[in-house]
């Protein structure tokens, strides 16, 4: 595999048929990361980098939070964007559950600390099995929403699971780079949003 992808490289793989991520292939794909494979890890870099919003947000989806930033925004603002708009939502929905906050932040916390030790899938799977009422599912359902918006790796499939399970290997380590570099604005806006547990001195 090349060492260098451009933007169109992503889309053309991505359009091959591969053997879904399922089961062994997902540990080997999270070995591969969490023990830093050079290459590996360039190629998904690469990708990050390079391939996503190369191309303009589809301003037909009046639900994408990040139709309201400048065509012209770095993939950090729209990460940091896409975050905080559906935090303050979160807490708006949860001004008076103050033990709701305190968990997502907990949960938000925790979420790339299992994803570097048990990769994507399983943390994944993790968090959905809590059920829908459940907060961690807050966290399944926000990092869903993110990696699937246009130029994402998981383009049109909200549910974080399908995205996984559906995807080549190429495409879900790019996924779990991603969700990574997403979920560091998470961590620090939830912190800044919604109530923490040594806010009420414990």
């Amino acid at each position: 595999m090349s060492k260098h992808h451009n933007s169109g490289n992503y889309q053309k793989n991505t359009n091959q048929k591969s053997p879904n991520v399922t089961g062994s292939a997902i540990s080997k794909s999270s070995a591969a990361v969490s023990k830093e494979n050079p290459a590996a890890k360039q190629n998904v870099q690469a990708n990050a980098n390079s391939a996503f919003y190369k191309a303009p947000v589809d301003s037909s989806l009046q639900s994408n939070p990040a139709n309201s930033l400048p065509a012209t925004a770095t993939l950090q603002q729209r990460r940091a964007h896409f975050a905080l708009t559906q935090i303050k939502t979160l807490a708006n929905k949860w001004k008076d559950d103050s033990k709701k906050q305190k968990e997502f932040n907990s949960y938000a916390s925790a979420m790339p600390f299992m994803i570097h030790a048990n990769g994507l899938g399983q943390t994944a799977a993790f968090y959905r099995r809590k059920g829908t009422e459940h907060t961690y599912y807050q966290l399944y359902q926000l990092l869903g929403d993110w990696l699937s918006q246009p130029n994402q790796p998981f383009t049109g499939k909200p549910d974080l699971l399908d995205g996984i399970t559906q995807s080549d290997m190429e495409t879900y380590m790019a996924a779990q780079i991603e969700a990574m570099l997403f979920l560091d604005w998470v961590k620090k806006i939830a912190s800044a949003f919604l109530a923490k547990d040594e806010d009420s001195g414990s």
